[in-house]
């Protein structure tokens, strides 16, 4: 409990939490200005220009942070712009990615480094996959919210984790009880990218927490490899209703995957045990993916 009050008073949060119900409005107005055009790809955009915004409110230096996030946008509209093939729209956030990586002062750490470089692009495009086969449960939005928990018990500095926090709950109502919104293309670039600078932030201090905090991104980024082998994984959760009961249910595996990363993986003080902790929880994670789903076929199969 104490620990729930010393969250709530900080200024990181507290400043978040006005940036985060304001990107909420903000969310909700461009609802109800394009109704019935679908659900809207702003979450993300929302989430990272609201986080980065209430830095630089707080006087936090993220000049380089903020400008290689635009740039990484940038280029992602200028991949799909050019109609480039799935694969190849990473490329446009890439050079803001490299750039991002080797001058922000968040780690010194070449490992980190050469993690933000790769893991932008990366689980950008796999975000971006998962929420295709999702966008109507809201679930791109609720696991980034879970995985940004997780990197505040991951994390020892918690300023940066407790304005990501702040911000991504409120935006989440975007996504639960009714999804009226995704991450979007861009979004999952942009919003992974500040999910990458605030676990970099807020782990130099004990280096395994960073590897602890960026695997809490779960199953948005093990869901679209398990189904590049096993595409009628897919069909695992057909089950489950397409409602708000059907989103906190499908979310289980995930606050599983977030509580082992953060709260066992990240508290190792060097790089591998903590490494071999996340293989082993993401291993599992995504056998069972495939078992399940080879349950599924065999019984389709029988009948």
């Amino acid at each position: 409990m104490s620990d729930l009050i010393e969250l709530l008073e900080t200024s990181y949060f507290q400043v978040g939490l006005r940036f985060g119900l304001l990107a909420l409005g903000v969310g909700w107005l461009l609802v109800w200005l394009t109704r019935r055009r679908g659900v809207l790809p702003v979450a993300g955009l929302l989430i990272a220009g609201s986080t980065l915004a209430t830095l630089a409110v707080l006087d936090d230096p993220i000049g380089t942070e903020a400008i290689s996030v635009l740039v990484i946008v940038l280029g992602i509209v200028l991949a799909r712009i050019l109609r480039a093939p799935d694969l190849m729209i990473p490329l446009g956030a890439l050079p803001g990615s490299v750039w991002l990586a080797f001058n922000t002062d968040v780690t010194e750490l070449f490992w980190v480094r050469l993690a933000i470089a790769v893991l932008i692009p990366i689980g950008g495009y796999l975000t971006g996959d998962f929420e295709k086969r999702y966008a109507g449960m809201g679930l791109g939005v609720i696991f980034f919210a879970l995985a940004s928990l997780g990197v505040f018990v991951a994390v020892p500095d918690t300023e940066w984790s407790r304005t990501l926090i702040a911000v991504a709950l409120p935006v989440t109502f975007l996504a639960w009880p009714k999804a009226v919104a995704t991450l979007g293309v861009e979004g999952s670039y942009a919003s992974i990218a500040v999910f990458v600078v605030v676990t970099a932030q807020g782990g130099g201090a004990r280096p395994a927490s960073i590897v602890g905090g960026l695997a809490c991104l779960g199953l948005l980024l093990m869901e679209p490899l398990t189904m590049a082998f096993r595409p009628e994984v897919v069909r695992i959760i057909g089950w489950i209703k397409r409602n708000w009961a059907g989103a906190v249910l499908a979310s289980l595996p995930q606050f599983a995957v977030v509580a082992l990363c953060s709260r066992v993986a990240a508290r190792f003080t060097n790089e591998l045990p903590a490494l071999i902790v996340v293989a082993a929880v993401y291993g599992a994670t995504i056998a069972v993916g495939i078992s399940a789903a080879s349950s599924e076929g065999a019984e389709r199969r029988s009948n």
